[in-house]
């Protein structure tokens, strides 16, 4: 019986490797990503934290820590304002590496779906060939055991 060998195998590794550089990149994009959007986050708690430590202490309230506290949230505005574009830029990179690595991943599904399909055909190959075998083989001792009763009886 011979052993199963799928002439595809070679684009099989081929759409894999693709698909996992693929990943890598995505993995990239992804990460610039959310490092853009931590950057809000960072700022917005920065803020958040000034305001309690000004708030919680009300002798630490005085007209130079309101006024620190009004210049601060203009910044973090602005900031926050100029980071936008970077994130919705980051944002579209990513998307674009997305739907390449789905392309990708749909590609190589192809092949593997074509390759279970011959597998499952060589396994039912395999066993009617093996079925055959057995019946060839329980035919001849059949006609043996056959003669032997024939010439036996003789």
């Amino acid at each position: 019986m011979k052993r199963f060998d799928f002439k595809l195998q070679k684009l099989l590794e081929i759409r894999q490797k693709k698909e996992d550089l693929q990943k890598i990149k995505l993995a990239k994009a992804s990460g610039e990503y959310q490092f853009e959007l931590s950057k809000i986050g960072k700022i917005k708690n920065n803020l958040k934290d000034f305001k309690k430590s000004i708030f919680s202490d009300r002798n630490k309230i005085s007209s130079e820590n309101l006024r620190l506290l009004g210049f601060l949230s203009n910044k973090a505005f602005v900031a926050i304002e100029s980071l936008k574009p970077i994130i919705e830029d980051k944002k579209n990179k990513m998307d674009k590496e997305l739907q390449i690595y789905l392309e990708l991943k749909k590609q190589k599904r192809v092949v593997e779906v074509l390759k279970e399909k011959k597998y499952q055909q060589y396994l039912e190959e395999s066993a009617k060939e093996e079925q055959k075998i057995l019946d060839d083989v329980a035919k001849d001792v059949y006609l043996k055991n056959k003669g032997m009763h024939s010439t036996s009886e003789k």
